[in-house]
């Protein structure tokens, strides 16, 4: 295992096992950001010229080191890709020490796993300009933001401004927040990740991306509750690979997962670290035989900013090795395959939905490359044998959703005995505060050909294949309507995911499949 560090220009740390094309490409571009000249300002921040703040924003050249430098109170970069678990083998060095106690300037920070800001601009005392990373290999993809913050004042309002976000629209203009982890107030009151902040507005600003489009502003005032605290803020809760690593390893804790699940690796990444799929499974002679069970496909995080897709995903994995028995049932009657994290590598270096090739891993389905795209290809050889050895009943993708509330489906037209909504709307019955049947959608657009649903449809022939979306917000109807999420809410619907399966499969004199089906 080669544990993530923070670093400045190292290309050359990238894991051995990363693809050579990717380390000449790198190699040929190192330095490019991390080596840029600095400059102190008047009130002592690290930062860079105007004119190359400007560039950051309007990401005139792409972004091609995993390892991205920068540094505290005016720059933040991230952690380095590796191959294995992430795990932070010391604390950086700090960009910016205050200077004295009468020192107000904040100290930013963003070089630890998932963290993804680029640059930090102190524009008055209490008010800081903030650019974000662009994914790796890419010029934009800036809408997931995770960095921490030091040296506050406790009730001082602070105004800040990510001034290089990129969609015309946003639900921060429908009343979401952000998210802010206290560690002081966890260790006082053991309160985690809350939403808070005011004056929250979303819009078009200035900077030009091209000739005519515009970057967006998000801003937002946060009055922080304590001093001498260290806090996150971030666009959804995190949930970051070595998050899942320490989760897998529990779940493999248990003495009751022995007999019902199996880890195994599926593919490497560019970098080297290990893509999991978990099979599970009551043993033979539990239930239906073996041979007659039929399978279900999940997975989840293909784009690594859509953190609440991990949420879903880890309510379905405690539904599915849970006691109950509706667990066993489903253990019984189904084989699960599930990989939990498609992309890695993107969720480590903080990108929104790229791979470090720069490629959206969701658009390539069609003809993925085993050089470029080595997990895509060996999921979806995957599922071609799965479907080999028994009926594949279902494929969901998990997803976070950034201008729609709600947690709804994308899947595909089919017109047939079981019609393709007729799974939704089952899902809808089942938790009608979380889930909208109404803010589904069946059609398929041209730009969605090379999405995983579209091929599992058209290509694989699997019937019921979906992406599932959940808000980066909150629920849309029943009692939670315009409320944010929490992550018990995300659980719960991955839970009623795998729930549905067994009305949707039931007996026919056991299920309202059939009458819901004449309805559709």
């Amino acid at each position: 295992m080669t544990a993530w560090t923070t670093c400045v220009c190292t290309w050359q740390h990238l894991s051995s096992r990363c693809h050579p094309l990717l380390r000449q490409h790198l190699q040929q571009q190192h330095c490019q950001q991390c080596c840029s000249s600095c400059r102190t300002t008047r009130s002592g921040s690290t930062t860079r010229s105007n004119s190359t703040v400007h560039e950051d924003a309007v990401a005139g050249g792409a972004a091609t080191s995993p390892c991205r430098g920068g540094g505290e109170a005016a720059a933040a970069g991230s952690s380095q890709v590796c191959c294995g678990v992430g795990v932070a083998a010391a604390a950086p060095v700090a960009w910016y020490v205050p200077q004295g106690h009468d020192d107000p300037t904040l100290v930013f920070e963003s070089r630890f796993e998932c963290g993804n800001l680029r640059r930090a601009v102190q524009v008055y005392p209490y008010e800081y300009d903030l650019v974000l990373q662009p994914d790796i290999n890419t010029r934009g993809h800036t809408q997931w933001y995770y960095f921490s913050v030091r040296n506050m004042r406790a009730g001082q309002a602070y105004i800040f401004n990510i001034i290089n976000l990129q969609k015309p629209d946003s639900l921060y203009n429908m009343g979401m927040l952000p998210l802010l982890h206290s560690e002081q107030q966890m260790l006082r009151q053991g309160i985690g990740w809350v939403r808070a902040g005011s004056n929250v507005y979303y819009g078009p600003n200035s900077i030009k991306r091209g000739k005519q489009q515009s970057n967006f502003t998000l801003t937002f005032t946060m009055e922080f509750p304590h001093e001498h605290d260290t806090v996150h803020l971030a666009h959804c809760y995190p949930y970051s690979y070595s998050d899942l690593q320490n989760h897998l390893y529990m779940l493999l804790k248990e003495p009751s997962s022995s007999l019902v699940l199996q880890r195994s690796c599926l593919a490497s990444s560019l970098a080297g670290n290990a893509v999991d799929v978990l099979t599970i499974t009551a043993p033979e002679g539990c239930g239906t035989p073996l041979s007659q069970r039929q399978g279900v496909v999940l997975s989840a995080r293909v784009h690594p900013g859509e953190t609440n897709a991990s949420w879903m995903m880890k309510g379905a994995l405690h539904q599915l090795l849970g006691a109950s028995a509706e667990a066993a049932a489903l253990r019984e009657q189904f084989v699960f395959k599930v990989v939990p994290m498609l992309n890695p590598d993107g969720v480590v270096v903080g990108n929104y939905r790229c791979s470090l090739a720069g490629l959206d891993l969701n658009r390539v389905w069609q003809e993925p490359d085993s050089r470029l795209q080595p997990v895509i290809c060996a999921f979806k050889g995957m599922i071609r044998a799965f479907m080999q050895e028994r009926q594949v009943a279902l494929f969901v993708d998990m997803h976070g959703h950034s201008r729609k509330y709600g947690v709804f489906c994308y899947g595909c037209e089919k017109k047939g005995v079981r019609d393709s909504r007729l799974f939704p709307l089952m899902l809808y019955i089942n938790a009608p505060d979380l889930f909208s049947f109404r803010s589904c959608n069946f059609k398929v657009q041209k730009s969605k050909a090379g999405t995983g649903r579209v091929v599992g449809f058209r290509e694989l022939g699997l019937v019921n294949a979906y992406t599932i979306e959940a808000s980066f917000c909150g629920a849309s109807v029943g009692k939670y309507a315009k409320q944010h999420f929490n992550t018990g809410h995300l659980e719960d619907m991955g839970a009623a995911l795998v729930r549905t399966l067994l009305d949707y499969w039931a007996p026919p004199g056991l299920s309202s499949a059939a009458e819901l089906a004449a309805q559709l």
